[in-house]
């Protein structure tokens, strides 16, 4: 047998992310339609159309499975660099409602509701999922903060007091069943959390007080 009958028949790079993207979608899907308690990695398996022991190969339990769903989830947030055209008052308005916007999507809310729904049950889902968001969110906006000056003290400290404020709204609709906050919701409520992050309480009462004289 030749070299070249070889490596015919070994996967190329995008042959192997496109079959990790199949697995990733499948799982996904799994879970947002059975729950994390319903789904089997042999359910999973025959949606990927893999074999049980290629997806055990590669996840050796429905946990690791589901924490890389969570990990491919997130190559899709927002970043935030150090811009010299814009200011950090920009930045961080446009990554609040990017975020916001991405974590809205039906997937990665219907991800979030499962936690939040079954974290009683499976307390390693909610450490999955905060291991996460630790990852790919704090630490990058730490890094930024730090960067660019906003960091005295704790930058990820920070940078968590940041994603909270951002993401209340969010986080209020998937405890409580409101509406998620859409078009010039997101943007306003933005706008205040960013305001509020790097002014404090009292400046904006100050320009409140005076955006009312002057309407006046």
């Amino acid at each position: 047998m030749t070299a070249t009958a070889t490596r015919k028949g070994r996967p190329s790079p995008e042959d192997s992310r496109q079959k990790l993207a199949d697995v990733m979608a499948a799982a996904r899907e799994e879970f947002i339609r059975r729950g994390y308690r319903g789904v089997t990695m042999r359910g999973v398996a025959e949606r990927a159309c893999v074999s049980t022991r290629t997806l055990y190969n590669h996840y050796p339990d429905k946990l690791s499975l589901f924490a890389a769903c969570l990990d491919f989830g997130a190559t899709a947030f927002p970043r935030i660099e150090v811009e010299v055209s814009t200011s950090p008052a920009d930045a961080l308005h446009r990554y609040a409602v990017s975020l916001i916007r991405m974590l809205s999507e039906h997937s990665s809310l219907t991800l979030g509701m499962l936690v939040y729904r079954e974290g009683q049950d499976f307390p390693e889902l909610v450490a999955a999922a905060e291991a996460n968001q630790d990852r790919h969110i704090v630490a990058p906006l730490a890094a930024y903060l730090s960067a660019v000056g906003l960091a005295e003290g704790d930058a990820r400290e920070r940078a968590r007091l940041f994603n909270l404020m951002a993401l209340s709204e969010w986080q209020r609709s998937v405890l409580f069943g409101h509406p998620m906050p859409q078009g010039t919701a997101i943007e306003r409520h933005a706008d205040l959390v960013v305001h509020l992050f790097l002014h404090g309480a009292s400046a904006l009462m100050e320009r409140m007080g005076h955006q009312r004289a002057v309407a006046s």
